[in-house]
């Protein structure tokens, strides 16, 4: 249980209301207390770093400073900080934008943040880069944070506080920072992959958490059964509780649009909503700093000298691509169910948007494709097969190196 200020309440009698065992303890220290401070004087150095390790888990939303000193010993000072939470308060379920594919996703974090530890426990929300997972755990830690414990931590801070405990010999301290917590909030959990003392020590606290029914949110890029080089009993923990995945569908990113263009003062009118559509993918960090460059920059519309010198680097692209393949260019071009065919038009696609970052319906138009979505899948797919496959990625960059080299880009 958290500390709440209380209007008019002393120092012991907050510590009476938690926990009667304590207060016991606390009323054998000569406390000094005013407006804005309290002083505990302990007997010796050994009730001195119980008292301090006590509060440090127990003051978060405490309003008065407290310093612990020895009577006996050193009258060095040590000043008691509430743990940080490493939340962000701009995100909150007020300002997340819901739709079709994220809808599901939002009822279950609102719930987990009503009751924490009950019903979802733990929580694993998976999805790629860009559609809102970090700002839902954000959002619970914020509806949390004045009740319970709260910690919101990314996976390769986790693993570095852990490395810097074990080197200076302080591992206790930081199972105990975690036992501690009322819920925890756990980002970019696919870079467990290949960490074996941190998945070590993960397990250990999240098994003494779930014990004690604290509630855990973890956040992933993949589906936990995706995840190689992670222990099977993580894994296993990781699939116990409700797995959900976010998306982003057409909807919903319109909508985000028209949030992103009120948030940065641009107008809504339709051409300014459909050219930050059709120029950016399904990723709302994309969307939003495309949003900030067309606030500086406008719409800009090539001239038809550039439109032309556009074309040709698409087809210096498409010409690259099929001779790799050992295809003829324009089978890119062409509607096929050959495999080969497909995988070199996906590249094609990929490449005409990180190279020249054409706009999709542009792309769409070069090989034929009316509807701009069948771009963003393609651009999608790629991407996640470079992450997938080291050798596909392999590929995609010596293509994309020998046309860059072609373009003198």
């Amino acid at each position: 249980m958290l500390f709440q200020t209380m209007e008019g309440g002393s120092f012991l009698n907050l510590i009476e209301s938690i926990d009667k065992f304590a207060v016991g303890i606390f009323r054998q220290f000569l406390i000094r207390e005013d407006a804005d401070k309290v002083l505990i004087l302990t007997p010796n150095e050994e009730y001195k770093r119980w008292a301090i390790a006590y509060l440090s888990t127990r003051l978060k939303g405490f309003g008065k400073k407290v310093v612990v000193e020895c009577e006996g010993g050193r009258k060095e000072q040590k000043e008691i900080e509430s743990p940080k939470d490493n939340l962000l308060d701009k995100y909150t379920f007020e300002n997340f934008v819901v739709g079709p594919s994220n809808e599901l996703a939002y009822k279950v974090c609102l719930e987990v943040a009503k009751n924490p530890g009950k019903l979802f426990n733990p929580l694993f929300i998976y999805g790629r880069s860009g559609l809102g997972k970090t700002h839902l755990l954000h959002a619970i830690g914020n509806q949390l944070k004045a009740r319970y414990r709260v910690l919101y931590i990314p996976l390769m801070d986790f693993s570095d506080s852990m490395v810097k405990a074990f080197k200076e010999n302080r591992v206790e301290e930081f199972r105990e920072r975690f036992f501690n917590l009322d819920v925890l909030l756990l980002d970019d959990v696919q870079f467990l992959v290949g960490k074996e003392r941190t998945q070590i020590e993960l397990f250990r606290i999240y098994e003494k958490l779930q014990a004690e029914e604290k509630q855990i949110v973890l956040v992933s890029d993949r589906h936990p059964r995706d995840l190689k080089d992670v222990s099977e009993r993580l894994i296993s923990r990781f699939e116990s509780g409700l797995i959900i995945e976010v998306g982003l569908d057409e909807e919903t990113k319109r909508r985000i649009i028209k949030q992103k263009l009120i948030l940065y003062g641009l107008p809504l009118d339709q051409e300014t909503i459909d050219y930050v559509f059709e120029n950016t993918g399904y990723n709302v960090r994309e969307i939003e700093g495309f949003v900030k460059t067309l606030k500086v920059s406008g719409i800009k519309r090539l001239p038809k000298s550039e439109e032309l010198d556009k074309e040709k680097k698409v087809q210096l692209i498409i010409n690259t691509v099929a001779k790799g393949f050992k295809l003829n260019p324009e089978l890119l071009k062409k509607d096929t169910k050959e495999r080969k065919v497909i995988n070199a038009r996906h590249i094609a696609m990929f490449l005409c948007k990180t190279i020249l970052n054409l706009p999709y319906s542009q792309i769409g138009e070069f090989f034929g494709k009316k509807d701009h979505t069948a771009v963003m899948y393609a651009v999608k797919k790629v991407e996640q097969r470079c992450r997938e496959d080291r050798k596909f990625m392999y590929m995609v960059s010596f293509f994309e190196k020998s046309i860059r080299k072609s373009l003198g880009l």
